[in-house]
């Protein structure tokens, strides 16, 4: 049985997160790629994959939290900058500085999202 749409992103999302900390950058280039080709997916939706991302901003899985929340921002801006800092205070330093510079680069205008 294949996965949906949304298990593919979380899927994804926790294997991106998790390498960023161990420096395992072609694993974590290639779930980038399928995090980002599972947005794709929930951009053709009719909300654009608003619901989806929004019930992931409960997930238990703070690296699946940040990129919902990433993708959120263009969609449901207070909602997902919200969240983006509480993640800040995460004692997951590499989380904490990810959703930093997120917001950083959001707010500045730089950071440009499917």
């Amino acid at each position: 049985m294949s996965k949906t749409v949304v298990e593919r992103f979380v899927d994804s999302a926790i294997t991106h997160g998790e390498t960023a900390a161990t420096g395992d950058y072609k694993t974590g280039n290639k779930a980038y790629d399928r995090k980002r080709a599972a947005v794709v997916e929930l951009r053709k939706l009719p909300d654009r994959g608003e619901a989806a991302l929004v019930a992931l901003l409960e997930h238990p899985n703070l690296w699946v939290k940040k990129s919902a929340a990433t993708y959120l921002l263009p969609l449901r801006e207070d909602l997902a900058c919200a969240t983006l800092e509480r993640l800040e205070l995460s004692s997951n330093k590499h989380l904490a500085f990810d959703a930093k510079m997120t917001l950083q680069e959001w707010r500045s205008g730089r950071l440009k999202l499917l």
